[in-house]
């Protein structure tokens, strides 16, 4: 995907009602940019359907059916009508995401005809770059459109979505080893772990396991112990610890070694990331 192209383009969005009940009658769709992990939606739950195609940046997606998934661009994102679900954003200011919106009622006859389904809400396009005229031409045809011309908007957005889910490959699951490896980096994040520690207690190569890793998840074992001790962290923050507990808990030397590094994730000081929550 050339960065220039996606460097050119804009946050715009559009919001239609097509009447009816709210849950409904909804139909959106637009480029949502997404600067800091602030815009990250924990626990959220929506009355209507909503997907996304993210197209730069990178981040995570859990839901309360045990589903988890790291994003990565070409991941599609489906957010389930009323089911509860978790999308944390990587705060490097990179996330950028094309959305389609409409209503329940509309997602469960798709579902109903088998064009839809519910049971893997994250799956992945080879190349979204191939997209982005689609993705601005449909956004284009329905912020244009009076009230009165919106169902052929309506029916332009599950086509493409149709079009999107029938060259989408399920993602590939992660290994065994990558797993454990997951388990042992998110356990005990006070203490200081190698990657060569972590490879002798899996009993693998550290070059084999760091490829391995970085092939499945899209990020190195480092970088994945830095974002869930910054999760951790976060959430923390929200349940009102002192930054300074936080620091000690996850082991870093002081407060200010911990603001540090917060600042540089989430693009804000602890302070005033609790102060804009």
């Amino acid at each position: 995907m050339k960065k220039a192209i996606l460097a050119d383009i804009e946050h715009q969005v559009t919001y239609r009602f097509l009447g009816g009940k709210p849950e409904d009658g909804i139909l959106s769709c637009g480029f949502m940019h997404k600067v800091s992990s602030q815009k990250s939606q924990i626990d959220f739950v929506i009355p209507y359907y909503s997907c996304f195609v993210l197209l730069d940046g990178s981040g995570e997606y859990w839901d309360e059916t045990g589903f988890h998934q790291m994003l990565f661009p070409g991941c599609v994102v489906q957010r389930i009508p009323n089911r509860i679900h978790s999308t944390r954003v990587n705060g490097d200011g990179k996330w950028l995401e094309f959305y389609i919106s409409f209503g329940k009622c509309v997602f469960d006859s798709l579902v109903s005809l088998g064009f839809l389904t519910q049971e893997l809400p994250v799956t992945q396009i080879a190349e979204p770059s191939l997209y982005l005229q689609t993705f601005s031409k449909l956004f284009l045809q329905m912020s244009s459109a009076p009230d009165s011309s919106l169902l052929p908007c309506l029916l332009e957005a599950q086509h493409l979505l149709y079009t999107i889910f029938q060259s989408a490959c399920s993602t590939q699951p992660v290994s065994s080893i990558v797993t454990q490896a997951c388990l042992l980096l998110e356990k005990d994040l006070t203490k200081q772990l190698s990657l060569q520690q972590l490879s002798r207690q899996l009993c693998i190569g550290y070059e084999t396991l760091r490829k391995q890793f970085c092939k499945e998840l899209k990020k190195s074992p480092e970088q994945y112990r830095q974002e869930k001790r910054m999760t951790t962290a976060q959430m923390m923050l929200m349940e009102g610890e002192p930054v300074q507990s936080i620091a000690k808990a996850l082991g870093y030397s002081d407060a200010y070694a911990f603001s540090k590094q917060f600042k540089k994730f989430f693009g804000c000081a602890p302070a005033f990331y609790l102060r804009n929550l």
